[in-house]
């Protein structure tokens, strides 16, 4: 039992960092997204590099929940409505890539860019808040 409780322990102490970075990327892979479709260079074949960092974003959000137990920390349900964000995102920016013009693809995202934005400062902020940061 105490074996689990320390090591439960090690993965709070390093959560906030890793939650800050995930957040981080999603954000600036976001933005870096919307500029390619802006300027006509995101193809089917790059999309992977959008995909990829919400993949593992997911993946700390699930080890994140089996280490929270039944109360989770307001930080990680800021993070898992980032990864909702983001998803939406993604697929907005595909959908973007496929049916607009480059110059009318910008405006098609500013939506759900900001959401992505907004999404992403409020991590940080819950992170803050909580004394993770």
């Amino acid at each position: 039992m105490l074996l689990v409780a320390l090591l439960a322990g090690c993965f709070w102490r390093s959560y906030g960092p890793q939650a800050a970075a995930h957040a981080d990327v999603l954000v600036a892979i976001a933005r870096k997204g919307a500029d390619l479709v802006a300027n006509g260079r995101l193809t089917a074949e790059s999309m992977p590099e959008l995909t990829y960092p919400l993949e593992r974003a997911v993946a700390f959000l699930e080890k994140a929940r089996a280490h929270a137990g039944a109360t989770p920390p307001e930080s990680l349900t800021a993070l898992a409505t980032l990864t909702e964000r983001y998803r939406d995102f993604v697929d907005a920016l595909d959908r973007a890539r496929r049916e607009h013009e480059p110059h009318d693809a910008r405006a098609e995202l500013a939506a759900p860019l900001a959401a992505v934005e907004a999404a992403g400062a409020r991590v940080r902020e819950t992170l803050r808040t909580e004394g993770r940061l």
